[in-house]
């Protein structure tokens, strides 16, 4: 492993085809552990702390953050390794949205996406239940201190007590990052993406979603299949969080598609 600085860590032979990992909010690159344990002895990976998480400087303006803000610094650590071919991108949740902006605008060259769960809101009608259920959530956060939003968001996504049965280190550092989760969310609602915007995303996508997630969520995967045209689903025995509960499942299906 090498760190370039600022949280972008890189695994594996250069020479090998690259692949880019972007984690969940709440979360930081060290997510991927055992994606980056299976895949760096034929893959050079890339794997990005997100603003505000990991090692990653805080956002430079919180007034209307926007998944824009994420894109610089992604495209300048491709841009200081000197990567000249298409790159495979992962994505999970948060990172997962990203991913998808990322294929959508291709900054840079991108062959295939992954992604587990793609909170990317946006793409749902307002007056969807998807929808309805994820503002209610945002809504639950608005005026909160730190830690009761943190509340709110860890057990929406795992289930009611969660986050209280957490040791309090984890607890900790969670409410610490609280606030960017909220520009998160302001993100993944307010993007001027719409859904037909996707459609223009040609790239091969695999999208898994775990068989106990929010209602949300599956609304997302259910919008973005009607028009993406090449995109297969996936399922497994989890919930939202399934890369961080579930790695080998997840893992499975995501190096099968990488490989193919």
């Amino acid at each position: 492993m090498s760190e370039l600085g600022s949280g972008v860590y890189v695994f594996g032979e250069k020479h090998n085809p690259p692949v880019l990992l972007l984690h969940s909010s709440q979360s930081a690159s060290s997510q991927w552990r055992d994606l980056i344990q299976r895949l760096s002895h034929s893959r050079f990976v890339i794997a990005v702390d997100l603003l505000g998480y990991g090692k990653a400087p805080e956002p430079e303006a919180v007034a209307n953050f926007r998944l824009a803000d994420e894109v610089p610094r992604v495209v300048e650590a491709i841009s200081a390794l000197k990567i000249d071919t298409a790159i495979d991108v992962v994505g999970h949740s948060y990172g997962g949205a990203l991913a998808l902006k990322l294929a959508l605008e291709q900054p840079f060259a991108i062959s295939k996406l992954a992604v587990y769960e793609p909170v990317a809101f946006h793409v749902l009608a307002d007056d969807s239940p998807g929808m309805i259920e994820i503002q209610e959530i945002s809504q639950a956060m608005h005026g909160k201190d730190a830690e009761e939003c943190t509340r709110t968001f860890v057990d929406y996504w795992n289930s009611p007590g969660y986050f209280d049965a957490l040791p309090s280190k984890i607890q900790a550092l969670m409410v610490k990052q609280a606030a960017k989760v909220a520009l998160d969310f302001d993100a993944l609602l307010n993007e001027p993406k719409r859904l037909n915007d996707y459609a223009a995303v040609e790239q091969p996508v695999l999208l898994v979603q775990g068989e106990h997630t929010r209602r949300s969520a599956k609304a997302v995967a259910d919008a973005l299949s009607t028009v993406i045209s090449d995109l297969k689903r996936e399922s497994i025995a989890a919930g939202h969080m399934g890369p961080l509960t579930h790695p080998s499942e997840v893992n499975d299906k995501l190096v099968q598609f990488i490989n193919a």
